[in-house]
């Protein structure tokens, strides 16, 4: 299976602050050829709560097999946050996308 690794620092520096960030990146994931992207966050020191949910809403509603690799202790944590919140608004998970939306150990 061909894969492909986006290097988010690259994109967009080491701080994602703005939801509309993610809204045309995963624009951009959705119309690649590769089924399984590869999210490398390395250098990414912060992301906002709103793109953090931002990301795992997209994420959940991609077609792709996207797994993240590189996430700072800060960046693990506000996903980790985000998740919690999710839940507890009964945002509706799939078994392909299960609550545990980050493809990261705990």
């Amino acid at each position: 299976m061909v894969k492909k690794v986006i290097l988010l620092y690259k994109e967009f520096g080491d701080n994602i602050i703005t939801r509309d960030t993610f809204s045309h990146f995963f624009e951009r994931i959705n119309s690649s050829r590769e089924k399984e992207i590869v999210i490398d966050f390395k250098k990414v020191g912060f992301i906002s709560r709103s793109c953090a949910d931002e990301y795992l809403k997209l994420k959940k509603r991609s077609e792709k097999s996207i797994v993240e690799r590189n996430l700072s202790n800060e960046v693990k944590s506000m996903f980790k946050v985000v998740e919690y919140q999710l839940r507890e608004a009964n945002f509706s998970f799939t078994p392909k996308n299960p609550a545990n939306v980050l493809s990261i150990p705990a």
